[in-house]
């Protein structure tokens, strides 16, 4: 993820923002919370011998991915709507709880005309009806240049959006955040429609880290530095947040785990592991980490 990165982040400033004080009043406690680990991609083959086993076919990857992850950051249908074939093969290869987040197609969040086109909506949605009961929420990211003066043409999306799929909105422009929220007036109407907002952590802007929650998920980019100090102080303060949102009333917590070209996911989503674990959380995703007698790991993850 090129978004906000640094190749030098010794001076950035990792905490998190005092959570929103409307929070509380959009949510409403419901027991038996449950927590996603996701990775934006299952294609890495320097995953061969953690969690897939040596000689695993490319082809076989995500069958394995679900074994140890209970959700994908689907970023391959920002690129291109997937035809029949390919949603059966995803769906034979997944468990029933196993849940795809797909990332909107760029046709429609990267286009001003695409936001309003409501055959390509139309088609977008007919991809999503195939996804059954493993389809999680879906997020659409909106450029780095829509801004809030672009407003109406968001709004007339969101008003199209049907209210069976569950959304969420990835905003990266500053000015839809003040003060580590979401401007409370998008934060309210959101709420009404049911309508998430995404939480992406990176290094290099520290502006779209915010602590707004619309609804009774949430979605959280946590992007990582190569197994940095910062990663594991990162995922102790997260634990600690999202611990507070399931006592409010967050139901479903989906936790995308990024490291620099996936080289350190399978690290990192045990780092999660172990952290989350510990400080108390149930049912949390366990890496099936293969035998490790070369030291895979060492003694760096906890």
């Amino acid at each position: 993820m090129e978004f906000g990165k640094l190749d030098n982040f010794d001076d950035v400033d990792w905490s998190l923002p005092l959570d929103d004080p409307k929070n509380t009043s959009r949510l409403n406690f419901r027991t038996n919370p449950v927590l996603h680990f996701g990775a934006p991609a299952w294609g890495s083959k320097h995953w061969i011998g953690k969690i897939y086993p040596p000689k695993t076919s490319p082809a076989d990857f995500l069958q394995f991915y679900s074994q140890s992850y209970n959700c994908i950051e689907l970023n391959t249908t920002h690129y291109a709507i997937p035809d029949d074939k390919t949603i059966q093969n995803w769906l034979s290869k997944v468990p029933k709880n196993f849940q795809f987040c797909p990332k909107v197609v760029k046709d429609i969040s990267h286009s001003k005309t695409g936001l309003v086109d409501k055959m390509l909506l139309a088609h977008w949605l007919d991809f999503l009806s195939k996804m059954k009961s493993n389809l999680g929420p879906c997020f659409i990211q909106l450029s780095e240049t829509f801004s809030y003066q672009d407003k109406a043409l968001l709004f007339k999306f969101l008003e199209s959006w049907p209210s069976e799929y569950k959304l969420t909105l990835e905003l990266r422009h500053e000015s839809w955040f003040q003060k580590g929220v979401v401007l409370p007036a998008l934060a309210d109407y959101l709420h009404t429609k049911n309508i998430g907002m995404v939480i992406t952590d990176v290094a290099g802007r520290r502006d779209v880290l915010h602590s707004t929650v619309t609804t009774d998920w949430t979605m959280i980019r946590l992007i990582g530095n190569n197994m940095d100090q910062s990663d594991e102080d990162r995922l102790l303060e997260w634990s600690e947040r999202i611990g507070e949102w399931q006592q409010m009333g967050v139901h479903d917590t989906y936790l995308f785990l990024h490291q620099p070209d996936d080289i350190m996911g399978i690290e990192f989503a045990t780092l999660a592991q172990n952290i989350f674990m510990e400080t108390g959380f149930e049912n949390v995703p366990e890496m099936k980490i293969l035998d490790d007698d070369a030291g895979l790991f060492g003694d760096e993850l906890y």
